[in-house]
């Protein structure tokens, strides 16, 4: 089966949803390939600090539109949400605490430009499960070609 962020994101892409509004705040439209480049370019910029496969991650932010992009961004590394870990995104705007280090969602963004983090071809057991559980109405609205509000 093709991993969780595959089909929630990059299918919805392929597909030909790549222009239609993926989400609408206070801050603007995203669309679904905009989505896509974010996320994977923030997953890139978050591996590069040493989240990878199973790392424990602290996701805290307030604004709908950086949460968004955070889950799908760890969901292309495969990174465990959790209540207590060496990383923590956190605050508005969004800072990355690691074990030696802050870098601000800026930065990370910038960092994971240069060669976007890819979705994976399938997701460890038991995944998709986790994902559901801790942002399941994010990734079922965005699974379904809707609209986050």
């Amino acid at each position: 089966m093709e991993s969780l962020i595959f089909r929630v994101l990059d299918a919805q892409v392929i597909h030909g949803r790549a222009d239609e509004t993926a989400i609408s705040d206070e801050r603007g439209t995203t669309s679904f390939a905009q989505l896509l480049h974010e996320s994977a370019s923030l997953g890139a910029g978050l591996h590069h600090m040493g989240i990878e496969v199973g790392t424990r991650v602290v996701v805290d932010l307030p604004a709908r539109r950086d949460l968004v992009v955070a889950v799908l961004a760890l969901a292309r590394i495969g990174a465990v949400p959790a209540d207590t870990a060496d990383f923590r995104l956190v605050g508005s705007p969004p800072v990355l605490h690691a074990p030696a280090t802050e870098v601000t969602w800026e930065v990370l963004d910038r960092a994971g430009r240069v060669e976007p983090h890819p979705a994976p071809a399938s997701d460890p057991d038991g995944y998709e499960d986790l994902m559901r559980a801790a942002y399941g109405e994010i990734l079922a609205t965005l699974e379904a070609g809707g609209t986050i509000a």
